[in-house]
């Protein structure tokens, strides 16, 4: 009898069928509804937002350490307190919503299910605790102005007089829109999130603007790092006889201006060089990113209204970080010079004075000649 059972119990481990927790399921979490419904007016201070999905989602979800993580509350109310419970996700402020104010609630991509299926859109609710939602809207671009791209992913805030911060996330392609805003005046501000704790830290580019917001402003806002530390010079490389390229540690301003007084170059021994024009170098447009290929950092999407066919073009040139110098006579061979930079100024205005050295390489042989060609030697530490 118990040999029986043993066949019987190894028959049924042998039968087919699919594997412990169902079928493969290659798609990611599809959002059913919420709770209350977008648009709604007078919603109870005490209620709860509610993300409902057709399966189970994982607490952990991609792109974020806890759920917490992929929730933007607007206006910000403190960090929110997120609930799971197995198909829904559930949001709460800090304390109830304030009472005749409207809130925009975004669960940002990133949330998964078991299989670690990534939903690569975002969800968001409206609503109010009082009886209206005006009709007002800050739209516009962030860009990463330095590499001369959209910044994918940056947070945009609007600041009230009276500390009030309505938040919001751009797309892949830095559009950003933050709707429903009481009339007045903002201080609106976008700033690349690298570590992604909601707020700006030393090092992290932004960009800021003041605005009337009456019914609807449209702005274009360009971060970079904001360094009040002076630009050095980072390399000095000569690429002919008579031109010099320095390239430094930090953006330049763009529109300064640059004489030949600013620049001064001496060889080791002391010996000055004629500096015939100084100009800054234009930087090379960097190339829109393929928007049709998923983004590697899931991001929020674009409203619905204002999804752009194609990524959108800076109006403003990245800034320049180069300085064409031109000499005469020319710059002799294998020969160590020493240049000097002053009152180069920095996208704050912030000028100062800095100095390098570099050595030439051997002159190209004659056409015709053996070839005697060496690359110029990596150029030598600053001379302090």
């Amino acid at each position: 009898m118990r040999r029986a059972l043993i066949a019987l119990g190894l028959a049924a481990c042998a039968s087919p069928g699919f594997p412990p927790g169902g079928p493969d399921d290659p798609d990611p979490p599809a959002l059913l509804g919420t709770v209350p419904d977008s648009g709604a007016l007078n919603v109870d201070p005490r209620r709860e937002v509610v993300f409902r999905f057709d399966e189970v989602v994982s607490e952990r979800p991609s792109g974020a350490a806890e759920l917490r993580g992929l929730v933007l509350i607007s206006p910000r109310q403190g960090e929110p307190r997120v609930d799971w419970d197995r198909t829904a996700i559930g949001v709460r402020a800090r304390g109830n919503w304030r009472p005749n104010t409207v809130y925009t609630v975004t669960l940002l991509p990133g949330v998964q299910d078991l299989r670690n299926n990534v939903r690569r859109q975002g969800a968001t609710v409206v609503f109010s605790t009082g009886d209206a939602l005006p009709d007002t809207r800050i739209t516009g671009v962030i860009y990463d102005w330095v590499a001369g791209r959209a910044a994918a992913g940056a947070i945009v805030e609007a600041h009230t007089s009276d500390s009030v911060i309505y938040v919001g996330a751009a797309d892949s392609v830095g559009r950003f829109a933050l709707a429903h805003l009481p009339p007045g005046t903002y201080r609106v501000r976008g700033y690349a999130d690298a570590n992604r704790n909601r707020d700006l830290d030393p090092r992290e580019p932004f960009d800021s603007l003041t605005l009337r917001l009456t019914d609807t402003a449209e702005v274009e806002l360009y971060a970079f790092v904001h360094d009040s530390l002076p630009p050095r010079i980072d390399a000095a490389l000569p690429r002919d006889s008579l031109t010099l390229r320095l390239t430094f540690d930090k953006p330049l301003a763009a529109g300064q201006s640059l004489d030949t007084s600013q620049i001064r170059i001496v060889r080791a021994d002391s010996t000055p060089v004629r500096v015939m024009s100084v100009s800054l170098t234009r930087p090379e447009r960097v190339q829109a990113p393929d928007t049709a290929r998923r983004p590697a950092v899931p991001v929020p999407p674009a409203q619905p209204d204002t999804a752009p066919v194609a990524p959108p073009r800076p109006r403003r040139e990245p800034p320049p970080t180069e300085i064409t110098v031109q000499v005469l006579p020319p710059l002799e061979a294998s020969t160590t010079y020493i240049v000097t930079a002053r009152d180069v100024r920095n996208l704050l205005g912030v000028a100062g004075t800095s100095r390098r050295s570099f050595t030439t390489g051997r002159r190209a042989a004659p056409a015709g000649a053996p070839a005697d060609t060496v690359r110029p030697p990596p150029a030598a530490p600053p001379a302090r």
